[in-house]
């Protein structure tokens, strides 16, 4: 029986220490920073103060600035949303070190405006889709939270069979 307790507090000892270490080696790799925010392009991209260009993390809205694709039916309105929310307003950013632009050079990042998630938002109310093309940390609530949108038939769910 002693040994049988003895290689259970093992196991258990072993697994913590490489949990821990995991851990401590592969750190968090997600880094903020706030900045204004001085133009919505679209419902799911916007530009701060410094020029730089964030795509929201996540989430696809309709298109209304593409340069190869017509306006797509609930543009304007996720735009617009997106604007009253967030324009001219101090957010937090969030994105990942290992993954920070697409492929056209803007920051892939998760926005905060009073620790409310904006991108989580712009599904929930029917403004966006879930982006599956790339994967993140929050894939699986923003998943749970389109599905609540399409259920309820909000926003661009509306237009849904």
């Amino acid at each position: 029986m002693k040994f049988y307790y003895t290689i259970l507090i093992t196991t258990i000892i072993t697994l913590a220490v490489i949990f821990i270490t995991g851990k401590i080696i592969t750190g968090n790799t997600y880094n903020k920073f706030k900045s204004k925010v001085i133009e919505v392009i679209d419902g799911d991209t916007v530009k701060i103060e410094d020029g730089s260009l964030i795509r929201l993390l996540g989430i696809d809205a309709p298109e209304t600035n593409h340069p190869s694709l017509p306006e797509q039916k609930f543009g304007k309105e996720a735009k617009e949303y997106l604007k009253s929310r967030i324009l001219n307003k101090i957010c937090l950013f969030e994105y990942d070190r290992n993954n920070k632009f697409d492929i056209y050079n803007r920051i892939l990042a998760f926005v905060y405006l009073d620790g409310e998630l904006i991108n989580a938002e712009m599904i929930k109310k029917g403004y966006a889709y879930v982006y599956l093309k790339s994967k993140n940390k929050k894939t699986n609530e923003f998943l749970m939270l389109e599905e609540i949108a399409r259920k309820q038939k909000k926003g661009v769910w509306l237009l849904m069979p």
